[in-house]
């Protein structure tokens, strides 16, 4: 199939998926590196930050099961919707609490997981009854590039927003609460205006489902590379701190953000393209080199050279060669096993139960050490270890892959 017919052969119900989540990355995306800015800006500690994580986090893994006992059988729609109201909640909070969000920390991360466990229980339903083996690097090509073009505009814009609050209201912290009003009226009017889904609904959930889903051997490893990618989770914590140091500007942190927006959305849709089911496992192992490369490099530097190896061969070219394969092989063990799409809540929520735990440990041991050693030689040494364990993941997604394999999967 050419480039273009790949395009058109996607569903309706892919296409929703996209379009919505385009929307929502927009805002969330943004808000949060920015936030996490915020907070920095207020008290100048990385353990702060940590700590609203901690609770983000805690409350999206725990908010699964909520959603998997209290919405099954019923349309996603709701979810998705519950989802962008809760996102303008937490921005309109942030416009009452002002400085005083310092002294709501916890409370704000809590919210912030409601509204995002709400998002993407929906979304992934979305993604896997939208999707087919055939055409999953090309959905989640189009996916991520929807999401791209999101981070295109909107830290473009955030940069702005920030700038011209502090020129009306003349200090630095006023060009915060313009950007989370505006982020507070894109959420609103999204949930105002989102129509019905083409709905889909997941009709069984158990915790004990859950559990038994460490017998099966395929997803026994996917079980252990989400907590493995779970670990990671507080790299992107001290990411857009350490960006801020080397850029010294919000402005020029959003610009830089959005240009390379603009690479990744032509990479993910060459790769996507690109893409065959026999070529997976090579294109893999190329892209946790890249990123391992990169993630290295970007704390040794700490220069604009350290941060511009990041986003390139990290952003731009690591993350589809990596995430594609990984994401194939993921929603591939869900939908070949027995029962896979009546029970893929149980799937989802196994795998963000132990995500959840893995980042809980790995924000509770930064947010600990922060408060003992100086925070941005320990933000510097914490990024660059982490990035080791994208070897880690490259071996569990290979196992993912073995034991499909030898369950009867064709490759060809």
């Amino acid at each position: 199939m050419t480039f273009l017919e790949k395009i058109k052969a996607l569903s309706a119900r892919a296409r929703q998926a996209i379009g919505l989540h385009s929307i929502y990355t927009l805002a969330e995306t943004v808000g949060e590196i920015f936030f996490s800015l915020y907070l920095w800006r207020l008290t100048n500690s990385l353990a702060l930050v940590a700590q609203y994580h901690f609770w983000l986090w805690t409350v999206f893994t725990l908010g699964f099961v909520v959603i998997g006992y209290a919405f099954k059988g019923k349309g996603i729609s709701q979810l998705y919707r519950l989802g962008f109201l809760l996102q303008f909640v937490f921005y309109g909070s942030l416009i009452f609490l002002k400085e005083g969000a310092v002294t709501w920390t916890s409370y704000l991360g809590i919210l912030a997981g409601l509204a995002a466990a709400f998002y993407w229980s929906a979304a992934e339903v979305m993604m896997l009854s939208g999707s087919s083996d055939k055409l999953r690097e090309m959905f989640f090509a189009v996916f991520l590039s929807g999401e791209q073009a999101a981070r295109i505009v909107g830290p473009a814009l955030a940069g702005g927003l920030i700038w011209l609050g502090i020129k009306l209201g003349g200090d630095d912290l006023s060009g915060y609460y313009l950007l989370f009003a505006s982020l507070a009226g894109l959420f609103l009017s999204a949930e105002l205006v989102i129509k019905k889904t083409r709905d889909v609904s997941f009709n069984q959930f158990t915790l004990t489902g859950v559990f038994s889903l460490y017998r099966r051997r395929a997803w026994r490893w996917n079980l252990w590379r989400s907590f493995v990618d779970g670990l990671m989770i507080s790299r992107v914590l001290v990411w857009s701190v350490l960006s801020y140091l080397i850029l010294e500007s919000e402005t020029w942190l959003g610009m830089m953000m959005s240009v390379v927006g603009v690479l990744s959305i032509i990479s993910n849709l060459l790769i996507g393209h690109w893409f065959k089911r026999n070529l997976r496992a090579k294109l893999n192992t190329w892209g946790v080199g890249f990123l391992v490369i990169a993630g290295v490099l970007y704390p040794l530097l700490l220069s604009p050279v350290g941060l511009l190896a990041d986003q390139i061969l990290g952003e731009v070219v690591g993350i589809p060669l990596f995430t594609f394969a990984w994401l194939a092989w993921f929603f591939l063990a869900v939908e070949t096993d027995y029962e896979g799409e009546k029970r893929q809540f149980e799937y989802y929520a196994g795998h963000e139960i132990w995500q959840g735990a893995g980042r809980m440990l790995s924000i509770g041991g930064f947010w600990f050490l922060a408060g003992q050693l100086e925070q941005i030689g320990l933000a510097r040494w914490w990024f660059g270890g982490l990035s080791l364990l994208f070897i880690v993941q490259w071996w569990l997604v290979q196992k993912v892959r073995q034991a499909l394999v030898k369950a009867g999967y064709k490759e060809d």
